[in-house]
């Protein structure tokens, strides 16, 4: 096996003699002491601790947040380079490449590999603010973002700051959407899971402003005339939104959605019938 020599600044020690005499495998996590030969595993949250992921990994961001792309994936790859699996250092390098170098694909990639990786509180938490700074280039991955937050933060402790998370993601990509065609069945599932689970009330409203401010709507169109088109609207978009809110949980805002809903869907059959 081929070991990587670690620097002392990264704080890995041996924990039998206390030597920073070490030997690094990132691929494992395996430390090796020269010193009195034992060996040991460092878990990714204790190794993400250590000074100079951390360090690298707090550059990175703060490069990547100020827009300064290059810089950014510099330090992350320095962090990949000790840490193979850090979330937060694996999106970075994957929007350095979708987005800057024009390599399709990589930020799927990075989704695919981050399904895997037990996330520590710490990367979720850096996720969830790198995911929040980058919302206009990342919205065709509401799904992908917040799914993945959801998996790695279960915690009834940490509901408010989910909840606060998916109001900001959702809404802004709903209204970006260009068509009424993203409301798949699978999509409407989603979002019918989510509004069962957590309170999203920004959610809700941006679903139900989409009846009238889609692209797609016969409001936004002036095609109500259009009987089929009409139709479609209906039966892909506006029917869909009800059963997601009927889908909410039992909250203070639950009531006032449905009332809304009935109103501006018995509405729309008005227009349509007319």
């Amino acid at each position: 096996m081929k070991w990587g020599k670690l620097l002392e600044i990264n704080g890995i020690t041996c924990e039998g003699c206390g030597s920073t005499d070490v030997e690094f495998d990132p691929a494992t996590r395996k430390v090796h002491c020269n010193q009195c030969g034992r060996e040991m595993y460092y878990s990714r949250a204790r190794l993400g601790a250590t000074g100079k992921i951390a360090f690298a990994k707090d550059n990175a961001i703060k490069f990547f947040k100020g827009g300064n792309f290059p810089e950014a994936r510099k330090f992350a790859a320095d962090v990949l380079n000790m840490m193979q699996d850090n979330a937060a250092a694996q999106f970075m390098v994957a929007y350095c490449d979708e987005f800057c170098e024009g390599l399709s694909g990589s930020m799927a990639v990075f989704f695919k590999r981050a399904e895997d990786i037990p996330l520590e509180y710490d990367e979720v938490r850096d996720l969830i603010d790198l995911f929040e700074s980058t919302l206009y280039n990342m919205r065709d991955f509401e799904v992908q973002m917040v799914s993945l937050v959801v998996a790695n933060m279960q915690s009834m402790e940490d509901r408010s700051r989910l909840e606060s998370f998916i109001d900001a993601v959702c809404p802004f990509c709903i209204a970006r959407y260009a068509s009424e065609d993203f409301m798949t069945a699978e999509r409407e599932s989603f979002y019918q899971d989510i509004a069962a689970n957590c309170n999203i009330p920004k959610t809700c409203l941006a679903l139900l402003k989409g009846i009238r401010e889609n692209p797609g709507s016969p409001y936004k169109t002036g095609s109500f005339a259009l009987r089929r088109r009409t139709s479609y609207f209906l039966e892909h978009y506006v029917e869909p939104v009800g059963r997601i809110v009927n889908s909410m949980k039992a909250s203070q805002y639950k009531q006032k959605f449905l009332v809304a809903y009935q109103q501006v869907s018995e509405q729309y059959r008005s227009m349509a019938s007319q």
